[in-house]
């Protein structure tokens, strides 16, 4: 199984927040990850993982909802990278935009960094960052990866853009997704599911303007709060 992943920024904006000194592998996850990568187990053994990054750097558990298991990968992504846009002051993402997703769900076909400027071009004045990841067990792994394991690792460099240790390429995918931090509305587009060949995508588009609300959302940060996301957590199993 190929593991990669690829990032794409077309404007500026990408906030200078200080990444990790090093990666952060996830370590040895369940066996159960073989079998059930989505179940319960495989997911929770995966928030555990991210916990312990987000301690390595000074920050708090991730205050996910209850339900957190039983969504739908997109909508774990749009949870788990609004809860670090939060951690670090910056503006949340206020939802998920159809077309947005569509584009999303391109580069997660074609195994590319999503572009959505063709659904942006009405607009007067926007700036977007994409990723996308390929190949891993499962969203809250993509997202992982993306936040902690992007930067140079020698031949376990899972980042096709980070070619060495002062690439500009690495530690892209984080900065991505903690970019924006100018003040304006900030909407996202993200797709999971097969590429072309059957093999695991992920991909996220940001997209920001200066404005008021420009689409309708499928999914919303007020809805992710409705369920408790960033509430205290309950123990996890």
């Amino acid at each position: 199984m190929t593991l990669a992943l690829q990032a794409g920024v077309a404007s500026a904006g990408a906030t200078p927040l200080t990444s990790p000194l090093q990666n952060l592998p996830i370590g040895t996850l369940p066996a159960s990850c073989a079998g059930a990568p989505h179940g319960a187990a495989c997911t929770d053994a995966v928030v555990s993982a991210l916990d312990s990054a987000r301690a390595s750097l000074g920050l708090g558990r991730y205050p996910l909802p209850a339900n957190f298991d039983s969504l739908s990968g997109a909508r774990q992504i749009f949870i788990l990278a609004n809860l670090d846009r939060i951690a670090y002051g910056l503006t949340p993402i206020e939802g998920v935009a159809p077309a947005l997703a569509a584009s999303a769900q391109t580069g997660v076909r074609t195994d590319a960094d999503p572009n959505p400027t063709a659904t942006l071009s009405a607009l007067p004045r926007y700036a977007w960052t994409s990723d996308w990841a390929g190949g891993w067990l499962n969203a809250p792994y993509a997202y992982y990866e993306w936040m902690y394991d992007d930067g140079y690792a020698g031949a376990a460099t899972s980042n096709v853009d980070c070619t060495g240790p002062a690439a500009s390429g690495c530690w892209d995918h984080r900065r991505n997704l903690l970019a924006f931090a100018q003040p304006g509305t900030i909407a996202m587009g993200v797709a999971v599911g097969p590429d072309a060949h059957g093999a695991a995508g992920y991909a996220i588009t940001l997209v920001w303007t200066p404005g008021q609300t420009w689409s309708n959302y499928s999914y919303t940060w007020a809805q992710a709060n409705s369920a408790s996301a960033g509430a205290p957590r309950r123990p996890r199993r």
